[in-house]
Formats: C-alpha cells, structure tokens, sequence
C-alpha cells in the first residue's frame, strides 16, 4: 500500500506530465505554443499564456523555497512578481519561461520526495495550512491555470 507522501508525489508528477482523469496536465497545456501564442491577449485586462506561466512559477517557487527550508520567502499577491506586466514579447523570454517552468518541476519533485508522513499534519512555518493542505494546493493551482492555457491556446 502507497503511503500519502508517496500518492501526493504521485499527483505531483501527474499534473506536470502524467495520466490526469479530466484531461491535459500542465505539460500537454503548453504543447504547441510559441512566443505569438503565449504572448497573445485575448482581451484587455485578460492574462495571456506567458503570463500565467510565470504566475505558475511564481506560487510552484514559493512552495519549492518553503520545502527548501526558506520560511521568509514571501511573494505579494497581484505583485509584478506573481502576475507580470513588463517583459520582452520574444521566443527567447516564453523558452526561458518554460525552462524556469521545467526546472521547478525537477526541484519540487526532489523536495516532495523528502517530506515525510508526520510533516504532512505539521502546519507550515507557523501559518494556518499544514504541509498537506500546501502540496495539494499547488497541484489545484496547476490543474486551474492548465484549464486557462488550453482554452487561450485555441
């Protein structure tokens, strides 16, 4: 029998490029799309691909810093950090997006891959969420925005 740590791994790796039972991971999402693509805006206001690639990045590193032991490491809400509004629109910015993208995912698999059962329930860093409550929540997070970026990709 799997212990939780090692289904929460599971659901880590599945969201990113595994078998998902509602449709297309993260992965398969961003198949097919190029810089004119991820930098199109579908309406004014709306965010485009890149940037909620970089959206993605941004929460998937906070939660990589936080399993890594930074407990400092803070990220504002609706900040250039978390939802970017100045970049260059070129195929060089969306590929380096993907590989910051590609390379969270290797980190967090390597520090899921090192909680333990009883860290599940321990709250994190002293807020009101347990380390549980966190892993689960950056696969919901993926599962959303994968959604958005295969809907702005038609």
């Amino acid at each position: 029998m799997k212990t939780e740590t090692e289904r929460i791994q599971k659901l880590i790796k599945n969201s990113w490029d595994g078998f998902m039972w509602h449709g297309n991971n993260l992965k398969e999402a961003l198949n097919g799309v190029n810089a004119e693509i991820a930098f199109r805006k579908p309406a004014a206001g709306a965010h485009n691909i890149y940037e909620l690639v970089m959206h993605l990045y941004c929460w998937r590193n906070f939660v990589y810093q936080h399993l890594a032991g930074n407990a400092d490491y803070k990220v504002e809400i609706n900040s250039a950090v978390d939802w970017p509004t100045q970049y260059e629109k070129t195929e060089a910015s969306w590929n380096e997006a993907l590989q910051l993208l590609e390379k969270n995912q290797s980190d967090l698999t390597e520090a899921f891959a090192k909680i333990t059962e009883a860290q599940l329930d321990e709250s994190m860093h002293g807020r009101k969420f347990t380390w549980y409550d966190f892993a689960h929540g950056i696969v919901e997070h993926d599962i959303y925005h994968s959604a958005q970026i295969a809907i702005l990709k038609k």
